[in-house]
């Protein structure tokens, strides 16, 4: 059984097919509304804000359909590849924790700024995706790659996912005070 299809394996199995067609109306509805608002988060942020990243003296609506229109070829692009959905969260998984601690720490201090917060997130990035595991959980960049296993304990060889999210999180702290 696919890890990624055990949900649906365990619906088909009794040949529940009212249910499973509900389950399915309702997966799509939910995925639709997250692209939706994702969509109109990324052209409102390029629309208002992007005169302020972008020196383009054309027209914002029309660069943000561009992007839009170009983030959704990558997007097709990985979704053809058959990628496991589970390993696709926990990217993203990743890419909050480089960024959870950097963006509360925002909040409540005066002299943190966004080009710091920028290269926090950053930092903890590349902390995390060194140690972040290949798709099989075998092995990171960090871990078999560059280095052998052998020189790292085993904790740090059979937890990866794990010490991956943890060098994330906590990594930017490093670079706070770094002016």
């Amino acid at each position: 059984m696919i890890p990624d299809l055990a949900f649906f394996s365990l619906l088909l199995k009794d040949q529940a097919i009212f249910l499973s067609v509900i389950i399915i109306i309702l997966a799509i509805s939910l995925t639709v509304s997250s692209i939706d608002t994702l969509i109109n988060a990324i052209s409102s942020l390029i629309i208002v804000d992007g005169n302020k990243v972008i020196k383009f003296k054309g027209n914002y609506l029309k660069l943000s359909k561009k992007i839009i229109i170009f983030l959704s070829l990558i997007s097709f692009f990985v979704a053809s590849k058959g990628l496991s959905i589970l390993y696709l969260f926990l990217l993203a998984d990743l890419l909050c924790c480089a960024a959870v601690l950097s963006v509360f720490y925002g909040f409540y201090s005066k002299s943190f700024n966004e080009k710091s917060a920028y290269v926090s997130i950053i930092v903890g990035l590349i902390g995390g995706i060194l140690l972040f595991p290949s798709p099989d959980f075998s092995k990171s960049i960090l871990v078999g790659i560059i280095l052998p296993a052998d020189f790292f304990p085993a904790f740090v060889s059979q937890s990866l996912l794990f010490c991956s999210f943890i060098v994330a999180t906590f990594l930017p702290i490093i670079t706070w005070r770094i002016k």
